[in-house]
């Protein structure tokens, strides 16, 4: 496949130039966060989406119910979590209105702009004078999240605590990222913000002033990754990899997934997972440790996870993370179900009680494990599985020459192709790429099946569905505008065996890291083994080196998950980062000796479907995107979107 490394860079250029506590939930799946609020000025991280009955973004008036509840103001999604950069932040009233959404109870001038409350945001909330303190439970959504820092900002931002470390305890193992002494907290009686002290606590769910030093992935001490963690969930998946676990009478057959901690604090940890809430339906889903055998190629089962659900009864998960390491924790899932819904339970991960505490949604199907009785009629897809070929017209962008970088529409719209699939279970992904093949058939009265292939070593498996000079061929549908971001995960980067002639990228970093005379320094001393080397340590040591490193291994993601779902009036977000050597960074010139890499670049992209679609099989709604890297700030794109469903495909052939 050819990639331009052109198209996405030329479409920017020509916009350019035109207090806390969590509590058990009170249903099924869903996380609550109670805030508390009082008078004055409140400054609040809300980790929970508050949704209705039917699992959409509630509007403010719904939310702040409470008529105390004056103003709710949050950063616009797409012009991220920071501000300031020079100055301190001064009152509350200094913020950048233009960069962000307000609402307000009384608004004679129709200037409310805040449609929805989304979760994982900060808000600044202002409460009628003289009212006294109280408590605003929201239920809703949960998702793991992973903060997105800008470098040498001031970020609103803030975390779920297991308990109420002090400053200094959680944020000084970031060294010189987070300086105590750049970090505000506001102060509710007279609206200002004020330094907080090295030993004052903080407070789960309260949003903060943090400035960040250079490139930061700060989760708190301790940090927590897994496979497509930018997903928001530990999603297992079906059960086709399995294992057996065990043996004799405790033996289970169990579908692993690895948790990766890193552990930069002063003190060891164990980490522990609390159920808050258990999928609904007959039967359930199980999490067990397990740990490799010691004496065998096997595996063998340790304690089975918090199974009740509601918080306060955590279950240690038989780890221990000391200072400065990292370890890898495999968790098991059992499915104890016989229908074909999938199962989510949501956990509370925590990491001591210096630390962050997560969400961590977990999910699995089951369908793979149906035996199969006879010919039956495939189940009829729903009206949004499948893939969806369809346009963005970008129609507006940031204005870099006019104070607040407003988003202006800008002289014509550009047009860019993207693809989305839709499995059975609802799970959206981003594709570059796809072609639509058949199943092979060695009889005419077995009809071949339809197949969605990303991967291209997968295409030999299958035949195509058109007739091209004598041979069948695929059809091919491709969005380069979209690269996928590259497969930076351990397993991938690694050599398997490892070759003791020649260093691997891990090699790499090991030695990097170890160099008494390293200039890396987010990573001198601290990825000392290749088992301390964390899908972090190769990002920051991509962005460290001046030069390609020559055992980097040109191998990317087939697809990204993206959260939310698609159909009407659903919404989408995701994110795709193209590394400094990424095969389309559009500054990087791979035989440019003054250009050998570039910047990292994220686009933040959300797809916002229309409440009333007018024909089946087609949507339609808008688009806006948020890229970092690009140029000194943020640069919002924006405009609409049509869908168009080419094939019903639950299922994509080759997607991580």
């Amino acid at each position: 496949m050819k990639h331009s490394s052109y198209s996405f860079c030329r479409l920017a250029a020509g916009l350019l130039a035109g207090i806390v506590t969590l509590v058990a939930p009170a249903r099924a799946q869903d996380a609550v966060q109670t805030i508390t609020l009082t008078a004055g000025w409140n400054a609040v991280w809300l980790e929970v989406e508050p949704v209705d009955a039917t699992g959409q973004a509630k509007p403010p008036t719904a939310v702040f119910n409470n008529p105390a509840i004056l103003i709710a103001a949050t950063p616009k999604p797409l012009a991220g979590l920071a501000e300031f950069f020079a100055g301190d932040p001064g009152t509350i009233t200094t913020f950048n209105k233009d960069e962000w959404q307000q609402w307000k109870r009384t608004d004679p001038a129709d200037s409310n702009n805040l449609p929805l409350i989304r979760g994982n945001r900060p808000y600044l909330i202002q409460v009628a004078a003289g009212t006294a303190t109280f408590s605003l439970p929201l239920s809703g959504k949960a998702r793991f999240f992973r903060p997105t820092w800008t470098p040498d900002r001031y970020n609103l931002i803030g975390f779920g605590l297991q308990g109420a470390p002090t400053f200094d305890a959680f944020f000084g193992p970031s060294g010189t990222k987070h300086p105590i002494s750049r970090i505000f907290t506001l102060n509710a009686t007279t609206g200002n913000w004020q330094h907080v002290t090295a030993s004052a606590q903080m407070v789960s769910g309260r949003a903060y002033w943090v400035y960040c030093s250079g490139p930061s992935n700060y989760m708190g001490p301790v940090s927590v990754d897994f496979d497509l963690a930018v997903s928001g969930t530990l999603g297992f998946g079906g059960p086709s990899d399995a294992v057996a676990v065990g043996s004799g009478v405790d033996a289970l057959t169990l579908d692993l997934k690895e948790l990766v901690f890193s552990n930069i604090g002063a003190t060891p940890i164990s980490p522990e997972l609390d159920l808050i809430a258990a999928s609904p339906g007959s039967g359930n889903l199980a999490l067990y440790v397990v740990s490799p055998a010691a004496d065998r190629l096997a595996y063998e089962r340790g304690n089975r996870v918090d199974s009740a659900a509601g918080e306060g009864a955590s279950s240690a998960l038989g780890e221990t993370v000391n200072s400065q390491t990292t370890a890898t924790l495999t968790l098991g899932a059992q499915r104890n179900w016989s229908d074909d819904n999938p199962r989510t339970n949501i956990y509370r991960l925590k990491t001591g009680a210096a630390g962050a505490s997560f969400w961590l949604p977990v999910t699995a199907i089951r369908s793979e494990l149906q035996p199969s009785t006879g010919t039956t009629a495939d189940p009829p897809a729903s009206e949004v599985t499948g893939l969806w070929v369809g346009e963005v017209a970008v129609n507006g962008a940031t204005s870099i020459v006019e104070d607040g970088a407003p988003v202006r529409p800008s002289a014509g719209s550009a047009p860019m192709r993207i693809l989305l699939h839709s499995d059975s279970s609802g799970t959206v992904r981003l594709l570059s790429q796809v072609t639509i093949m058949q199943t092979k058939s060695a009889d005419p009265a077995v009809a071949p099946v339809p197949v969605l292939v990303v991967d291209p070593k997968r295409i030999p498996f299958f035949e195509g569905v058109k007739e091209r000079n004598g041979k069948r061929a695929g059809l091919r549908i491709e969005a380069i505008a979209y690269d996928m971001p590259r497969d930076s995960s351990i397993g991938t980067q690694a050599d398997e065996p490892v070759n003791p002639d020649a260093d691997d990228l891990i090699a790499m970093i090991v030695s990097e890291s170890t160099s008494p005379v390293t200039k890396w320094a987010s990573g001198k001393g601290f990825y000392t083994t290749r088992e301390a080397v964390t899908p972090e340590a190769i990002d920051s040591y991509l962005l460290f080196r001046d030069l390609r490193p020559p055992a980097l291994k040109e191998i990317y993601l087939t697809s990204l998950p993206m959260t939310g779902s698609v159909g009407k009036g659903q919404s989408v977000s995701g994110t795709l980062t193209l590394d400094p050597f990424h095969r389309t960074n559009p500054f990087r010139h791979a035989y440019h000796q003054r250009h050998p890499k570039g910047p990292n670049i994220t686009r933040a992209i959300t797809l916002s479907f229309d409440s009333g679609q007018a024909l089946p099989d087609r949507l339609s709604g808008t688009f806006s995107e948020t890229v970092q890297g690009l140029i000194n700030s943020n640069l919002t794109l924006t405009g609409r979107i049509e869908l168009r469903r080419v094939s019903p495909v639950a299922t994509l052939e080759g997607a991580q």
